[in-house]
């Protein structure tokens, strides 16, 4: 089982590459798995609680509707 430092290093660094697709743009959107689109702030909060219920996320760049933006997927393995 991971300590609680080793939990906030993971959704600590999906944060870092959010922030860094993000850059200085405004309103971008970021898809969930089950195809929602939610602003940055809650896909901050959809990750981090992610972490904490065990899954592994991941965060990409790509087109959510027709703009550019974040594709986030969670799964389940052993951290």
């Amino acid at each position: 089982m991971a300590t609680n430092a080793e939990i906030e290093m993971i959704w600590i660094k999906a944060w870092d590459e959010l922030y860094e697709i993000v850059n200085d743009r405004r309103e971008v959107p970021c898809q969930l798995p089950d195809s929602s689109v939610v602003s940055v702030e809650e896909c901050k909060g959809w990750l981090q609680n992610s972490v904490y219920e065990g899954y592994l996320v991941s965060v990409e760049t790509g087109w959510v509707g027709h703009k550019y933006g974040i594709i986030v997927k969670r799964w389940r393995e052993s951290i």
